[in-house]
């Protein structure tokens, strides 16, 4: 697997000193496996110091973020090998990002031997500890040099890797977005554009102002149904049944999203995706009703949701602990992703 590592990237892994900051995101490895896509092919698989890959800032991905990436992670606590979740997914997914921002896909095996190259270069530095792991970012972008409003002629293919610490199962209150909307029907919500992340930063930086995590999205045509936050879906548990935004193309249809109806379904739970009106659940919190929320995502799992927040700090509380529900399908999920549970889904890779 690492027969495209020469002796200096090895010493420079050898060598590592991690980052104090293991937050998410934070600690960036500096080796990289990477291919280009020039005159209608790909180049090999090969591994190289990110500062050597070097793009122009005439690029279009610079200049018209034609750039899409993926988020995934590599686990190994009770595995005798290192794992990665739902790879091929995650492939699926970044072929249809691309074919979205007009890019060649990458092949889907050339995908998956990237990001078990890259999980295989860094063993020795995944995180052991519970509810951490070793987080992969897959990228493509135009690196073509050239200011034309046109796709590039060559492309980029980079595979980063950052380990994480656990996160906690703090309770976070969210913002609810009704000044700005995300994506509309028809455009790139539902894929994973990078535009998509940066046309949020105006709603993030007035939600941690509020002291919220995030924001949570509306639809883009009545601003009234739930369609997801930044970077999290949304599930909500009540009278007996779990409940989330059904699926449409202004957001997107994430892996820890499937993976936690699946496990749902599994454990009897009644599952139902549907619309979500923001004011008919307002409604319910302020009658008092029992209602758990949370979040799914690549990055934290699945995250508790204390509070939603209007913009005047106006704030309705589901609960100060994590719910019962929210509690059972965290555990049920890292069991498998960590490997205490049977892989009864076929989800984990081994690398």
């Amino acid at each position: 697997m690492l027969m495209k590592a020469n002796q200096r990237i090895l010493d420079a892994v050898a060598n590592l000193t991690l980052p104090k900051d293991r937050t998410f995101g934070k600690a960036v490895l500096p080796i990289v496996c990477t291919a280009r896509y020039e005159n209608g092919a790909w180049s090999e698989l090969e591994l190289k110091f990110d500062a050597d890959v070097q793009v122009s800032s005439g690029s279009p991905a610079v200049q018209y973020a034609q750039s899409i990436f993926e988020g995934m992670k590599a686990y190994w606590m009770d595995q005798e090998e290192p794992q990665i979740f739902r790879p091929h997914h995650h492939a699926a997914r970044f072929k249809m990002s691309a074919e979205r921002l007009c890019m060649p896909p990458v092949p889907e095996e050339m995908f998956v031997a990237a990001v078990k190259m890259i999980t295989c270069l860094y063993k020795d530095i995944i995180p052991r500890e519970v509810n951490s792991a070793l987080y992969l970012r897959p990228s493509l972008y135009g690196d073509d040099y050239s200011l034309s409003i046109e796709p590039s002629d060559s492309y980029r293919f980079t595979v980063h890797a950052a380990p994480t610490i656990p996160f906690s199962l703090e309770m976070m209150s969210v913002l609810i977005e009704r000044q700005h909307i995300r994506a509309s029907l028809g455009g790139t919500g539902n894929v994973k554009a990078a535009g998509n992340y940066a046309a949020g930063f105006a709603s993030l930086k007035r939600a941690r102002a509020l002291n919220c995590a995030t924001s949570l999205w509306l639809d883009p045509l009545e601003g009234r149904f739930i369609e997801e936050l930044s970077l999290m879906n949304f599930f909500i548990f009540m009278e007996g049944g779990l409940y989330t935004p059904m699926m449409q193309d202004s957001f997107l249809s994430g892996i820890t999203r499937q993976s936690l109806i699946m496990l749902a379904y599994e454990l009897g739970i009644r599952t139902v995706e549907k619309k979500i009106d923001i004011n008919g659940l307002i409604a319910r919190l302020l009658k008092g009703d029992n209602i758990e929320a949370f979040s799914t995502g690549t990055a934290a799992v699945v995250s508790p949701i204390r509070s939603l927040k209007e913009a005047d700090g106006t704030e309705y509380v589901f609960g100060e602990t994590p719910g019962s529900i929210t509690q059972t399908l965290r555990k049920q999920l890292l069991d498998v992703q960590e490997g205490r549970a049977d892989d009864r889904f076929g989800w984990m890779e081994t690398v």
